[in-house]
């Protein structure tokens, strides 16, 4: 059907006869036909459209459940310490959460435990502690550099292990005030050498941390501590056999960081990863914290970063009383030796002191607190890991006549 010109309508006499009901014309000339009513719907359409409401409702259903799952551990379960799900070597358990130190270590999701902040004049194991925000021993507050600014990295022997000595739990703050660590000593010996001078030294240390913490807390804030120099000094926390190695037990990828933190926020995901520890054993051989080359590497790339950021860097090459080997020693003879600890450290350290020359990194040994002293520096010492405050007194003597040439150079 047509129609004509006279918009008359026709009908071909060669087309096929058509409905009434099926299409209708469109008053304007020329314009197509039109069905006269929409096909009907597709039977399935109706059952996917539930299938895609009853799948996003489960979608939604989960984190609600997951949510009110967390909920109910936090009301109903034991608080999990995130330090007891990732630090598990009994060794740096008992460093980090023993008898002495409860308390005095949080969670950190980079470095796994850190210092923590506010902390005032807290009994460490004879040793009085206090603490800034910055999770640093310093009782003033870090704020922006105002003159040089000095940071030496290190674990408890440049943090200050029993120094000074507090004889009375009860009373941490009683001691003797002169008794200071070498980081210490050597800020008011600076200040006293270029009066006038606003100078800071900045203990940028942790008991029990390893080489390698202590390079991943360095690139984490040497940014915002924009030091001038920079001193690093650690030994026996790498040489030590405390269970499997560092880079096993605590990686410190920017994925493993990430999710760290994202499980030490869950008390869920805690009490899971607890229940998955106690129910599977985890073999392992033991093995220094760190191998020679690692320990080594970590001061090199120590001193690439300082050189990034325009600081000096120099090396205090690790104390070490005695060759650990059988014999009389202060604690008595019923002291295990460590014959293989002793060499350890004798070799790590001499390789560290290769290493440091052949890349033209300054470095210094105070042969009085090595292996080689022994025995004439028992007296420097409050056990074979440690200085005692005598000890602290000779490093900063010792480190003052080598750092302050550097630090009159930086002053002009």
């Amino acid at each position: 059907m047509y129609r004509d010109d006279e918009g008359v309508a026709a009908t071909d006499a060669h087309a096929p006869p058509q409905s009434t009901e099926s299409f209708r014309l469109s008053a304007t000339r020329g314009a197509s036909l039109v069905p006269a009513h929409p096909p009907p719907m597709l039977g399935g359409m109706p059952r996917l459209r539930a299938k895609l409401v009853t799948a996003g409702l489960a979608l939604l259903a989960v984190p609600v459940l997951i949510l009110l799952a967390e909920l109910g551990v936090r009301l109903f379960a034991p608080r999990i310490d995130p330090l007891s799900v990732f630090v598990a070597s009994p060794q740096l358990v008992a460093d980090t959460q023993g008898e002495h130190t409860r308390g005095m270590f949080e969670f950190d999701p980079l470095l796994t435990w850190r210092l923590r902040p506010g902390l005032r004049e807290m009994w460490w194991d004879y040793t009085p502690v206090t603490t800034n925000a910055a999770h640093v021993r310093m009782e003033r507050e870090l704020g922006a550099k105002r003159g040089l600014r000095v940071v030496c990295v290190g674990d408890s022997v440049t943090f200050g292990y029993r120094v000074p000595v507090a004889h009375d739990r009860s009373k941490p703050g009683e001691f003797e005030a002169g008794e200071r660590p070498y980081p210490a000593l050597i800020e008011s010996a600076l200040r006293a050498a270029f009066p006038g001078r606003e100078i800071e030294v900045v203990p940028l240390a942790c008991p029990g941390y390893s080489s390698k913490q202590g390079l991943e807390w360095l690139r984490r804030e040497i940014a915002a501590l924009d030091p001038d120099m920079v001193t690093a000094c650690f030994g026996w926390n790498d040489v030590r056999i405390a269970g499997p190695a560092d880079r096993m037990t605590f990686p410190t990828g920017s994925a493993q960081a990430t999710l760290r933190r994202f499980m030490a926020g869950s008390q869920l995901l805690l009490h899971v990863a607890r229940s998955a520890q106690q129910k599977r054993a985890v073999e392992f051989t033991p093995e220094p914290r760190s191998s020679e080359t690692e320990y080594t590497g970590n001061f090199m790339e120590m001193a690439r970063l300082c050189s990034a950021h325009g600081a000096w860097f120099g090396i205090i090459l690790p104390v070490y009383r005695d060759p650990n080997i059988p014999g009389d020693y202060p604690e008595g003879r019923e002291d295990v030796a460590d014959p293989g600890e002793g060499a350890r450290m004798t070799r790590y350290r001499a390789q560290l002191a290769q290493n440091a020359a052949e890349n033209n990194v300054p470095f210094i040994e105070l042969a009085e607190l090595t292996e080689r002293g022994w025995p004439a520096n028992g007296g420097l010492f409050g056990e074979r890991i440690h200085p005692n405050a005598a000890g602290h007194a000779l490093m900063a003597e010792r480190l003052l006549a080598w750092l302050k040439p550097v630090a009159a150079a930086r002053l002009k």
